[in-house]
């Protein structure tokens, strides 16, 4: 009979981000081992190794966002979308942590499992934005470009000094997009 878990796969994935957000990319199943107080030997049971832990960390990031996405209403319009993209880039916060999300970036541009999970979680915000569009042949490109703009600013803001918060500093670089098109979407 197995022993019952004293610390959560959650609280394991947890640690792991809040060891790579301090640590960078170098870090090991012992790094994580001791921010949880398990063993290396039970880590590695459990989860086989790093990279078994960053591909939970990502496929536990794409079942949250299809989950949080789902739960938003689907309205279309001007109004409706920019609402939309306060809320999702809301959700990014003061940038807090936000290495980490930069160290998993990094790690999904070398592992091809890695890459085709952020292409999924990708496709999913894309799709949630491209629905709150007016319905036209452009939609989805639309939707993308958007998408690429949160994307980039969120990279802009990491070499900022950090004086205005990450969600703020998104949302200004996207104001301007959303005005430009705002002929378009209506």
């Amino acid at each position: 009979m197995p022993r019952p878990k004293t610390v959560s796969d959650e609280e394991v994935l947890g640690a792991a981000l809040h060891v790579m957000a301090s640590s960078g990319m170098i870090f090991t199943m012992s790094d994580i081992a001791r921010h949880v107080g398990l063993s290396r030997a039970t880590l590695i049971q459990r989860f086989g190794d790093r990279d078994s832990i960053l591909r939970r960390i990502a496929e536990q990031e794409v079942e949250a966002t299809r989950s949080w996405l789902e739960d938003l209403p689907i309205i279309e319009g001007a109004d409706a979308l920019w609402q939309f993209l306060e809320v999702i880039v809301s959700s990014m916060g003061k940038g807090d942590g936000f290495s980490a999300r930069v160290q998993i970036a990094a790690f999904e541009s070398r592992d091809p499992s890695l890459r085709s999970l952020a292409d999924q979680r990708y496709a999913l915000v894309q799709k949630a934005i491209a629905a709150r569009l007016p319905n036209n042949a452009e939609r989805l490109e639309t939707a993308k470009h958007l998408h690429a703009i949160i994307a980039g600013a969120t990279m802009q803001w990491v070499v900022t000094d950090g004086s205005e918060d990450l969600s703020e500093f998104v949302l200004r670089r996207l104001r301007w997009a959303v005005d430009n098109l705002a002929q378009d979407l209506t």
